[in-house]
């Protein structure tokens, strides 16, 4: 009976060693945002989740250095229960990332939101994650009445030109 708790344990200090979690919290995401994951080797699975207050253009990337594979990367809204990785979470796009970046927008609502980075690492490897949002512009009730105004006075010189004719 002992042999067994000890093989069991075995197995999971080594599944412990050959695999690595973080949960990071960046809160309101900030203009930039970015972060470096390392890894010995064997498999990586993090989470970066992060808030908007307002409607945003959301753009980010995935370097990595050293032998990753599989490596990819994806965005998701926290559902409605608040926790992140459960069933009703939605998603909004998976990417692949292996070397140089290439840069993935979307546009988001204000919420709760996280990216969740894979891979498998065969050796010492490293990956940095960079987030960058921008509000997306709403125009100012001002900005409607200018261009009222601007077309009302179109309006009024082109009917005042037709009289003269």
């Amino acid at each position: 009976m002992k042999l067994k708790s000890i093989a069991a344990a075995s197995v999971v200090a080594l599944t412990a060693l050959s695999s690595h979690a973080a949960d990071t919290d960046w809160g309101q995401h900030d203009l930039l945002e970015s972060a470096l994951g390392l890894t010995a080797g064997g498999v990586f699975f993090d989470t970066f989740s992060f808030s908007l207050g307002a409607q945003s253009d959301v753009a980010s990337s995935v370097t990595s250095l050293g032998a990753i594979g599989a490596g990819t990367y994806s965005l998701f809204s926290v559902g409605g229960d608040g926790m992140v990785g459960t069933a009703d979470d939605v998603g909004f796009g998976a990417w692949t990332f292996a070397g140089a970046p290439s840069v993935h927008s979307v546009s988001l609502a204000a919420g709760s939101y996280y990216y969740s980075v894979f891979g498998l690492a065969s050796g010492t490897a490293a990956y940095s994650i960079n987030s960058a949002a921008a509000a997306t512009p709403v125009p100012e009730p001002e900005t409607y009445a200018l261009l009222g105004a601007g077309l009302g006075v179109i309006g009024f010189v082109v009917s005042r030109r037709r009289r003269e004719r």
